[in-house]
């Protein structure tokens, strides 16, 4: 079995003192010279484990004189994978969720959506002038004030009215019940200059996208974007045996 690298190690022991309570938070890190002492490693394995933590939206550097590495509160848990959408799920938890419309209407869709829709159907939907944009919804959700999140929804061509009425982030638990199937597939990155500007992050701040299918059968008939960032909540998927 292969061995983890050192800088994942190190992420886990400092994970694991940060939710035992260990480190609460607004505690402030030992220094990078410190840690490369703890667990003799070169420095730069000591800040790859710290760019995972930050990246998980559990720990935030500062600069300047009062700055170092501060253990942050750590955000709500919602899950993927349950029936009911983020939003409500934050709102049980206290959190006041405004949605703003930013666009509703029939564009051409981004490649990877075309070839997510993409079966002899849709192929002749999509081939020719007028018939070759699909319907789609630009939002911004704001918890408690501040911008939280921001989804992006494409529909397939035909299921407008099923499915275009209402964000999929919004009312999971209300879709159609034809659809038989939803896939999240959960990737951290750097917010691009659009996501960064409405979500109002700084430069290189890490979120949480969700790449979103709804299927009807073997039908993709929903495709979203879901970017979340990490000081708002905790994204979990639970498997149940």
């Amino acid at each position: 079995m292969a061995t983890k690298p050192a800088y994942l190690r190190i992420a886990e022991t400092l994970r694991t003192r940060i939710e035992s309570h260990e480190l609460k938070p607004g505690d402030k890190l030992p220094p990078e010279r410190e840690l490369v002492d703890q667990f003799n490693v070169a420095r730069m394995t000591v800040r790859h484990a710290l760019d995972v933590l930050q990246l998980e939206g559990i720990i935030e550097r500062k600069r300047g004189r009062a700055g170092g590495t501060f253990v942050r509160a750590l955000p709500p848990v919602v899950d993927l994978n349950g029936s009911t959408g983020l939003a409500a799920q934050l709102e049980e938890k206290g959190v006041d969720i405004v949605s703003k419309l930013l666009f509703s209407g029939r564009i051409t869709p981004p490649r990877v959506v075309a070839a997510a829709f993409g079966d002899a159907e849709t192929d002749a939907e999509l081939g020719d002038g007028a018939s070759d944009k699909v319907y789609a919804e630009e939002r911004v959700h704001y918890a408690d004030g501040a911008p939280a999140f921001s989804e992006t929804l494409y529909v397939r061509p035909g299921y407008e009215e099923g499915y275009a009425v209402s964000s999929l982030t919004l009312t999971v638990d209300r879709r159609p019940e034809a659809a038989t199937l939803r896939e999240d597939v959960v990737t951290p990155g750097a917010a691009t200059d659009v996501e960064r500007g409405r979500l109002q992050m700084a430069a290189n701040a890490p979120l949480q996208r969700v790449t979103r299918k709804l299927y009807e059968g073997s039908l993709v008939v929903a495709y979203a974007t879901i970017v979340v960032r990490p000081d708002v909540a905790q994204l979990r998927t639970v498997t149940r045996f």
